[in-house]
């Protein structure tokens, strides 16, 4: 780990204790608690990596063992922001099954690529975990997207902390996301690229949910639901919509 790479572990670490002290100030674990923990999980394995980081045979098990924890710890965030706004929806089987269903195709897919595409010299489980790593990518980019669309799709209010979470996810597995896919296809020699890209848009990432934060969120209350649209009011939509592009293909 050289000199830039630390200054901007520590500085992320940093900004991710000043955003724990926020939540806890403002009572918001109290809906967010996985954020909180992926919060806490994340300060944690950085302090152990720079521990370690003298130590290459420890610190190359703390960092894939936290990789791994973390897809976990990623996936129920997500999952608890997408439940945070879209909760009317989830009256759904369809809907409540949908978000855990893309995350564990993207996941099949990305191990399936380590599987098939497998460069030369390098381990299966190199690559396997590589492979989970940008599949977590993907999922994090996918889910801020989804939200983008599905908000505008059913003309629901924006939840400001639940949207700059995602927002938060979206743009620091941007950056990251981008490094690991050329190091899993063109090797070590993007190395450095990689070890700064990531924890750069990780930064940028972090200093968005603390802009999020700092925010008092817009009222929560039933009244401030009105204009989202209920199950029923959803299907209706969804009709409205088909029947449209149906008379635009002409069919």
């Amino acid at each position: 780990m050289n000199s830039i790479e630390l200054i901007l572990a520590v500085a992320g670490t940093a900004l991710q204790v000043l955003l724990i002290l926020l939540l806890l100030w403002h009572r918001y674990l109290r809906e967010f608690r996985f954020f909180g923990l992926y919060l806490l999980f994340s300060v944690l394995s950085t302090v152990l990596g720079l521990v370690f980081r003298n130590h290459y045979q420890t610190s190359f098990y703390v960092y894939w063992i936290s990789e791994a924890v973390y897809v976990v710890v990623v996936f129920l965030v997500l999952q608890e922001a997408f439940r945070s706004v879209f909760r009317n929806f989830y009256t759904f089987r369809w809907f409540k099954l949908s978000f855990p269903g893309v995350a564990i195709l993207i996941v099949l897919l990305a191990l399936l690529r380590a599987e098939f595409f497998r460069p030369p010299n390098h381990s299966r489980l190199a690559v396997a975990l590589i492979s989970l790593k940008i599949a977590v990518g993907f999922l994090q980019f996918g889910v801020f997207c989804l939200f983008i669309v599905l908000v505008r799709f059913f003309h629901m209010r924006w939840r400001q902390h639940a949207f700059g979470i995602v927002l938060g996810f979206g743009i620091s597995s941007a950056g990251s996301l981008v490094a690991f896919l050329l190091r899993s296809d063109f090797g070590t020699n993007l190395n450095q690229m990689v070890r700064i890209a990531a924890p750069l848009s990780y930064i940028i990432g972090v200093a968005i949910w603390l802009a999020t934060f700092l925010k008092a969120e817009p009222e929560r209350q039933e009244a401030a639901w009105a204009a989202t649209l209920t199950p029923e009011q959803m299907i209706t939509e969804i009709k409205r919509h088909t029947k449209t592009v149906k008379g635009i293909l002409g069919r």
